[in-house]
């Protein structure tokens, strides 16, 4: 037989030896089928070339499978939640560092913020940023972390899910523990955090004993049916405490969701969560991940409307949805830092820049010209006004609407300022690029001070656009902003969080 031929009858009737090969499980087997397929093509096949090229794919992909297999075997197994471990579980997550002395604690976030900033030098002399002096490898002056005074039960707020628990209660409410789909989330109970007030826990345990009472279901997903999906519990140092539980609708008739309404408040009202004391207490029917007070209004059911938070001497009106320091300790400490770096004088002009309740306004009203706070959430503005009223301050001002939309229209006004200082202080998202932009071009704006939450995460590209000179900056034609000095502030004992707060002054050719 001709070797043409006899290639084209072997393509025609093993066409899967070669095109369709199942990759073996073992290297065993893989060393088997090259000799099996070498043993059936004789020496002058011409589509020999093609067989090996094809083995020599499948020896790649398995060696490929293999490799991550191994892998897979060696990464360490999440042990099992059960009931004897699951606080202490639950405290690891939470509070990963519980066990570690609160000097040590400070020291190893110290030197986490240290490796942050040597980062940030890199990127900077990357984008050309004409950083001024270094010291030790970093861009800026590095001062000593500032501690808490409070490092037990310092949460304000705390948020409570409900979800299936060790013993496979749906309607347990804690935190919870576990990776993966929700099918392998535990919630476990908050008894034990060291960083929660008992109050807050208390609270939540008798939110627990009510929803087990009730007929209507966990939403343990959103297609489901069920109702129950959390109770935020808020305090203040006045010592008022707010509940606010958020359900989800389904298909609930106004009556029903009304009906929950009253069976909460006589809980906490008249039945056996009237030992919790609560001062305020709402109802949220979301159909969504998070809903704002206009997508789905916040239902009073009993107390008072808000309650008050007190920090630097001032008092804050705290609403369901506000946003407040959650260590108002440390905050005291936080605002203090801010003042001290800012070195703001009579003549100089604040701009409090995603600016929340107004906390930073008003604290440092005093000690300037007057501040302007803008910030996107209606809610949180409306708080800043009555915030300022509360405490008779009448030298701030308090803008709805974007920051890269106010800004523009702002250097008009500020162009007689003397000194114009900008404070931001941003989610964990960081801030928009577009407002990077938008205080580059305020030309006004020669200082300012960004408080990050997590100065690794987005705010890291927020500090490199700031200081960049090329690309986009080069274009725009605006002076770049450099750090100067930084001050790491632990808000958060016992975990790995840490805020910092730089500033930043801007540099003319």
């Amino acid at each position: 037989m001709k070797p043409n031929a006899l290639s084209h009858q072997w393509k025609r009737t093993n066409p899967s030896s070669v095109y369709a090969v199942s990759i073996p499980c073992s290297e065993d087997q893989l060393q088997d089928l090259q000799k099996q397929e070498h043993n059936r093509l004789p020496e002058n096949d011409t589509h020999l070339g093609a067989v090996e090229t094809c083995l020599h794919k499948v020896e790649r992909q398995t060696k490929s499978t293999l490799t991550k297999q191994r892998e897979r075997k060696a990464l360490p197994v999440e042990p099992q939640i059960t009931f004897e471990n699951q606080y202490e579980k639950l405290s690891e997550t939470v509070t990963p560092l519980y066990m570690v002395p609160y000097n040590e604690q400070l020291r190893m976030k110290e030197q986490k913020m240290k490796g942050i900033l040597k980062i940030l030098k890199k990127r900077l002399i990357d984008v050309k940023a004409p950083l001024f002096g270094t010291k030790k490898g970093l861009p800026c002056y590095l001062d000593q972390i500032r501690a808490s005074p409070d490092i037990l039960a310092y949460r304000n707020k705390d948020e409570f899910g409900v979800k299936t628990g060790v013993d496979g209660n749906p309607k347990t409410v804690g935190f919870y523990i576990g990776k993966g789909s929700e099918h392998n989330l535990t919630c476990v109970p908050a008894t034990h955090l060291i960083n929660m007030r008992e109050s807050h826990k208390e609270i939540a345990s008798s939110f627990q004993n009510f929803i087990r009472s009730s007929q209507h279901p966990t939403c343990l997903r959103f297609d489901d049916g069920g109702i129950w999906r959390n109770i935020t519990v808020r305090s203040g140092s006045t010592g008022e405490k707010m509940a606010t539980v958020t359900i989800h609708p389904q298909e609930l008739h106004n009556e029903e969701i009304l009906a929950i309404a009253a069976d909460l408040k006589h809980h906490f009202s008249e039945g056996p969560g009237a030992h919790c004391q609560l001062d305020s207490l709402y109802l949220q029917a979301c159909k969504h991940t998070r809903c704002t007070r206009e997508q789905a209004p916040y239902l009073h059911l009993m107390g008072k409307e808000y309650i008050t938070e007190e920090c630097c001497n001032l008092h804050f009106r705290i609403s369901p949805d506000s946003f407040f320091q959650i260590n108002p300790s440390a905050a005291s400490v936080l605002f203090d830092t801010v003042k001290e770096i800012a070195e703001v004088s009579p003549l100089t002009t604040l701009l409090d820049v995603c600016c929340g309740t107004g906390a930073i306004s008003l604290i440092m009203a005093p000690y300037v010209r007057g501040s302007v706070g803008i910030e996107v959430i209606s809610a949180a503005i409306e708080d800043a006004k009555q915030n300022a009223l509360f405490n008779n301050i009448t030298n701030v001002s308090f803008i709805c609407n974007k920051a890269e939309k106010v800004l523009p229209s702002l250097v008009y006004h500020l162009s007689d300022s003397v000194d114009v200082v900008a404070v931001v202080n941003p989610a964990r998202g960081g801030l928009h690029p577009d407002v990077i932009r938008a205080i580059r071009k305020c030309t006004s704006i020669n200082k300012l001070l960004y408080i990050s939450c997590k100065p690794d995460g987005f705010a890291m590209e927020n500090f490199v656009k700031l200081g960049s000179t090329r690309g986009k900056a080069s274009k725009d034609d605006t002076a770049p902003f450099v750090p100067r000095y930084a001050v790491p502030v632990d808000m958060f004992p016992h975990t790995e969080h840490v805020e910092l707060v730089m500033l930043f002054e801007r540099v003319m050719e």
